[in-house]
């Protein structure tokens, strides 16, 4: 809608120039008179208002209909041009110069007269607009919320040992310090030398101890969920079944977003700068953990190629998380689950059709939506990567003699083997 164009372009990144002319349809140089628009019809606008010329038709009162940018180099029909720039909004109380003919009072009046009678349609028109705006903000918060959690890490040496029923039916966590239990867990006894009947605390094999981005990603996916509608409308046990399926679709999301947005990088990196998945040399030449690392890449590869931008990254985002197709979901469930959704679908293809107009606004909305499979791909690979490794180190620690389990966290395991 015109008359709400311009509190929408606020919310919008970078505060872009509105990118067409609501009354001709070419290239717009900013607001103008509360309307985006072209020099061209700024001008005709405060010179007819200025002298109060009344212009008529002579083909029906069409002239300006249409999708397509009016033709600048024929001559414009003035009568409907100017009925245009009234229906999109232009404000003549908003002109400077000061209407000296009494036509130009009388033309005033009349445009003031009806803009007013519009007032009713124009705030129905605004409610799409509206939303969008409500949306933007609402998810904006969630994920400054949630971007603490998710830039930290969990500290060296320390495990969440709660299960992910737990996590899900305890009240919002945003900060690390603040995750309930959790355990600071000592290497294992194999780690260390025997002298005499007492432990050698100087590891047999030296680990590094790294901080675990892994899980602090994955509960700020969880964490972030309980801030949406749906949350508290279905049960704990769809609750837990949905965020199975979707915890590593939305921190992959997330960790690709920061790696491009906020670290202008075209690899996959955690919050201190180092690679995510970088290999130790004697496994470089293991087919199976390269093509893993490959598949570590390929959200962000799709974002960059589509320069996907904030707020279509937090809308998708917010559509991939509310997903009413998860098996095992009650029909009641995923009917308050797709409502949200949808809800989500609309406002990414307003934001589309504003961003890019009524022409590629469409494709773009499509283009966004068509990176779904990657998305959904990677996570089921990486489940797939993450069965492998669990066998892989049970066989090596039983020919060792133990079967110690190397764990991330036990939510971690929850999702990974869902």
């Amino acid at each position: 809608s015109p008359f709400s164009d311009e509190k929408v372009y606020k919310s919008l990144p970078r505060n872009k120039c509105p990118s067409k002319c609501l009354v001709c349809r070419n290239p717009a140089i900013g607001y103008h008179y509360d309307v985006p628009s072209c020099n061209g019809c700024k001008t005709f606008f405060r010179r007819t208002i200025i002298t109060g010329r009344k212009f008529q038709c002579t083909k029906n009162r069409v002239c300006m209909e249409g999708t397509e940018p009016v033709d600048m180099s024929k001559r414009l029909c003035r009568a409907c041009r100017f009925a245009k720039c009234v229906e999109v909004g232009m404000n003549p109380l908003a002109i400077q110069a000061e209407v000296k003919t009494e036509e130009g009072k009388v033309l005033r009046n009349e445009v003031l007269n009806q803009r007013e009678s519009m007032g009713v349609v124009s705030s129905l028109m605004v409610t799409e607009e509206d939303l969008l705006s409500r949306m933007i903000e609402k998810l904006t918060l969630v994920e400054s919320k949630i971007e603490p959690l998710h830039r930290s890490g969990v500290p060296p040496g320390y495990r969440d040992i709660r299960k992910l029923e737990e996590i899900l039916d305890s009240k919002p966590v945003f900060v690390v310090t603040e995750i309930p239990n959790l355990k600071f867990c000592s290497p294992p006894d194999n780690d260390f030398k025997v002298i005499d009947g007492f432990k050698d605390f100087k590891p047999r094999h030296p680990r590094k101890r790294c901080t675990n981005y892994v899980h602090s990603s994955f509960l700020a996916s969880i964490e972030s969920s309980k801030m949406f509608d749906f949350s508290s409308q279905i049960s704990l046990e769809s609750r837990i079944l949905l965020m199975k399926h979707a915890t590593v679709v939305c921190s992959n999301m997330m960790n690709a977003f920061f790696s491009m947005n906020d670290m202008k990088s075209d690899v996959l990196l955690h919050p201190d700068g180092t690679i995510s998945g970088q290999m130790h040399k004697r496994d470089r030449e293991n087919r199976t953990l390269t093509d893993h690392v490959k598949v570590l890449q390929k959200t962000l590869i799709s974002f960059l190629t589509n320069k996907i931008d904030k707020i279509e990254y937090l809308l998708f985002k917010a559509i991939m998380l509310c997903n009413p197709a998860v098996p095992g979901l009650s029909v009641l469930d995923q009917q308050i689950i797709e409502k949200e959704r949808n809800q989500f679908m609309k406002s990414l293809l307003n934001y589309c059709l504003l961003q890019h107009g009524k022409l590629m606004g469409p494709a773009r909305f499509a283009a966004i939506l068509a990176l779904a499979p990657t998305i959904e791909n990677q996570s089921k690979n990486q489940k797939d990567f993450h069965v492998y490794i669990k066998a892989r180190h049970y066989q090596k620690h039983k020919e060792m003699g133990h079967t110690g389990r190397k764990c991330v966290s036990s939510m971690f395991d929850q999702v990974m083997e869902s």
